[in-house]
């Protein structure tokens, strides 16, 4: 008898837990509210005028257009619904964050979208910045080039045989903590030294901006690829004029061995 009562009281327990078992696996029962998105209005050159572009991109209006007619077809999304965000748009939310030296939150804001989707496209925007360098900065490599820009110079100034001027800038950003004293300057603001060379017409011909602000000009000049050409003597008898100390002008010249000199011009 008290064996079958033992089994009973056993197959009694086991049915018990499974039908305890679904609501275990269930778990509290909750009313999930789904949330409406909400997107809003996308920052477009329409309706802004002339001097706010200026203050906020740091380019006019003409130039974004020329830019933005050039790398477009890099920047169209691949599925187009009402909320696609506009290549336009993507291309004024990078320009603010690169002209005010912002983090992404901020020309995310400004666009009026969200810092998720700035994140994914920045990269693309970028890239296809950087692809049209080849053919807006172009320093004078040909025989022709180089006559024209020895001519525009000497007509500016009677200097012979000046194929570009050149100097360094600091261009202001928000450094990460853990670099922070690599790119305080001497002025004790955080920067990127960036070196470049114009020529005759003012346009930019050669850039490098990939050193922190505690490096100096010389530094920046030394290692460059423009100052291997030179002492390679790709540019013959060619000139660069450039200020390192004030007051004193130097310029950089290849002499017919490939050595490469600094002559003071007072």
């Amino acid at each position: 008898m008290e064996v079958l009562f033992i089994q009973h009281a056993r197959r009694r327990r086991a049915q018990d837990q499974q039908q305890q078992l679904p609501q275990l696996q269930q778990g509290p029962q909750r009313q999930r509210r789904r949330q409406e998105r909400i997107f809003r209005t996308r920052t477009t050159l329409l309706g802004l005028l002339q001097q706010d572009i200026i203050q906020r991109d740091r380019i006019n209006w003409q130039a974004i257009q020329q830019l933005l007619c050039n790398i477009e077809p890099q920047l169209a999304p691949s599925l187009q619904t009402p909320h696609t965000i506009p290549p336009e748009t993507k291309l004024l939310a990078v320009l603010h964050m690169l002209a005010s030296g912002s983090f992404k939150t901020t020309g995310a804001l400004v666009a009026g979208i969200s810092q998720p989707s700035f994140s994914a496209f920045l990269p693309k925007v970028l890239d296809a910045i950087i692809s049209l360098t080849p053919s807006h900065l172009s320093f004078p490599n040909t025989q022709q080039k180089q006559q024209e820009t020895k001519q525009g110079f000497y007509q500016i100034n009677g200097f012979p045989q000046v194929l570009g001027a050149i100097d360094c800038t600091h261009v202001r950003i928000m450094p990460h903590a853990a670099t922070e004293h690599l790119y305080r300057n001497r002025k004790h603001t955080h920067s990127i030294n960036m070196q470049a060379i114009v020529d005759h017409r003012g346009l930019i011909t050669n850039i490098v901006a990939k050193h922190p602000g505690s490096v100096h000009d010389s530094f920046i000049f030394r290692h460059c690829t423009i100052n291997q050409h030179f002492q390679d003597g790709r540019y013959g008898n060619g000139l660069l004029d450039g200020k390192y100390r004030n007051p004193v002008i130097y310029t950089l010249h290849s002499n017919p061995v490939g050595h490469t000199t600094h002559t003071p011009l007072h």
